[in-house]
C-alpha cells in the first residue's frame, strides 16, 4: 500500500498529522511526548495519543489501574463491552492490572479544537462507563 501513495499525498498526510498534533498540544497539558505520541492525563485516565502519518490516523489510548487483581468475570465483562462498543475497543492488561480503551480516528481533514475535544470526550465517556462497570464487579467473584 505504501508504494502506491504518491509523494504529494504523503506530504498531505504528514501535514494533517502535524496539524492535529499542534491542536492537541495547544489544547491539553502534555506531560510527555516523543516522535509519534503525546501523553497526558484526562478525566482520571492516563491518555496516550499516537499518530500514524501514513494512514493518517490518530489513536487514543485511555488507561486506568483497577487497583485489584484481575478475575475471570472481568474477561466476560470486557467481551460484553466489546460486543456493544461502537467507538473503540476495551481491554484488560492482567500484568499491569489496568483497564484500557482504544479508539482510532481518521485524519481526512484538518482537526479543530472543538472536534478534537468532542472525540476525546466521547471516548472518555465510554471508557468511564466501562471502568465503572468493571469496578462494580469487585464484589463478585
Amino acid at each position: 500500500m505504501e508504494s502506491t501513495i504518491n509523494t504529494q499525498e504523503r506530504v498531505r498526510r504528514r501535514e494533517l498529522a502535524e496539524q492535529a498534533r499542534g491542536v492537541i498540544t495547544r489544547t491539553l497539558s502534555i506531560d510527555d511526548a516523543d516522535d509519534c505520541s503525546l501523553m497526558s492525563g484526562y478525566n482520571g485516565f492516563y491518555l496516550q495519543i499516537v499518530f500514524s502519518e501514513l494512514h493518517p490516523l490518530m489513536v487514543f489510548y485511555l488507561a486506568r489501574s483497577l487497583n485489584r487483581p484481575i478475575r475471570g468475570n472481568d474477561s466476560r465483562a470486557i467481551n460484553d463491552l466489546n460486543l456493544k462498543a461502537v467507538l473503540g475497543s476495551h481491554a484488560i492488561n492482567a500484568e499491569m492490572g489496568c483497564y484500557s480503551f482504544r479508539s482510532a480516528h481518521w485524519l481526512d481533514s484538518e482537526l479543530t479544537m472543538e472536534r478534537f475535544l468532542e472525540m476525546l470526550e466521547r471516548g472518555s465517556e465510554e471508557a468511564s462507563r466501562a471502568y465503572s462497570q468493571l469496578t462494580q464487579l469487585e464484589g463478585n467473584k
